[in-house]
This record gives structure tokens, sequence and C-alpha cells, in this order.
């Protein structure tokens, strides 16, 4: 059977990237499952997420929120929060294997975390997508949604791009969800397979 393809959605909070998956889902001649982290979060454990000042703690075994003047200012990793996300990608590893077509967003702010999904899916058709969306457009963004904490698209943003490398990139900040999402389906249509996810892993090698 031949494994499903990827199409891995990086960018910071708030840029879109959940409204382009959706578009794109829609869009595409093959049946795509629209996969995120979010829906994984349901699966935590209550200690696992902890809500710090930086200093009290000032870490934790899963993940740490550290929020100053009540805005997310930064998320630090543990240990059992880097096999979470192993076992994450993992098993989407999987989910590509056994046939599936998957449509996967997340916010790579942590360069192990890109490690860990490179290593689990470098093999697979892997369409690495970013998304660029200016900062002010993202925090209003923020604000206009009022379902995530204030300060994530700005604490995110400097650190999801840092690795420089993508398949196709589309700006969210002036081109509609369909767009971009146009975009996106015209490169996963070409002959011409991915190459970013080997490259990276070379890389990281």
């Amino acid at each position: 059977m031949a494994a499903g393809k990827i199409i891995l959605i990086n960018g910071t909070s708030s840029s879109g990237k959940s409204t382009l998956a959706r578009a794109l889902q829609g869009m595409m001649d093959q049946r795509y499952f629209h996969l995120s982290v979010d829906m994984f979060q349901q699966s935590w454990p209550q200690d696992f997420l902890v809500y710090s000042d930086g200093q009290n703690p000032a870490a934790a075994d899963g993940l740490l929120a550290v929020f100053q003047n009540d805005a997310l200012a930064e998320v630090r990793i543990g240990p059992a929060g880097f096999r979470f996300f192993a076992g994450l990608y993992g098993s989407l590893a999987g989910w590509a294997t056994a046939g599936n077509n998957i449509i996967v967003e997340d916010v790579f702010y942590h360069p192990q975390v890109l490690h860990e999904a490179v290593k689990a899916l470098h093999t697979l058709p892997v369409w690495f997508v970013g998304v660029r969306c200016d900062l002010a457009v993202a925090e209003q963004r923020e604000r206009d949604r009022g379902d995530r904490a204030p300060g994530g698209a700005r604490t995110f943003y400097p650190l999801v791009h840092a690795h420089g490398r993508y398949d196709v990139e589309v700006d969210t900040t002036h081109l509609s969800p369909t767009e971009c999402a146009r975009q996106v389906k015209a490169a996963v249509s070409q002959p011409v397979p991915p190459v970013v996810f080997r490259q990276l892993a070379e890389r990281f090698a």
C-alpha cells in the first residue's frame, strides 16, 4: 500500500493555519483527514500543562506556560513534553503509512520538536507549508478570537520560521484562505516530490 500524503502546516498562533487547513481539506481531489496538536490536548493529564511566572515553578516535566503581565511569554518543554511530541509525530507517521492522506497543523517554536517531526516523517511524502502573516494582523486575529491566551502570536512569531525552509509558503496577511489553499494544492499536485523534510533530516543528522 502506498503511503498517504502529509501536508504539514506551520506558523505562529492565530496566523490562519486552521482556516487554511479546512479550506484545503474541502478543495483537495482526494480525501484528507485534518489533524492538529490541539486535538491531542484532550488527552493531557491535569499536571502536564503548568502555568507559571517563570520562577515559581521554573520548569515542568511536561509543558510550562510562562505568563508575564497577563500575556503568554514563553512555553518551556520538559522531558515528558518531548516524549509527547515524539509520540504524536510517530502516530502521524502511522496514519500516513496506513495509506491515509492527512493535513496537520503545528507551531514549531522549539527546534527539538521539529527534529522529532522530521525524524518520524522524513521518509514519507511531506509537504512542509509555511504560513506567513504580519504580526499586527495575527495579534488582531488573536484578540478577535478570544479563545487563546494573549501573547501567543508575538511569542512564537520570531521562532516558528527559524529553520528557514519550506516546500511551499503562503501569506495570509492579504490572501484569502481559498487563495492560499489553491497555492498549496498546486504545489502538492506537481509531479515533483517534496524535498524539505529530507533536507532537514540530513542537516539534523
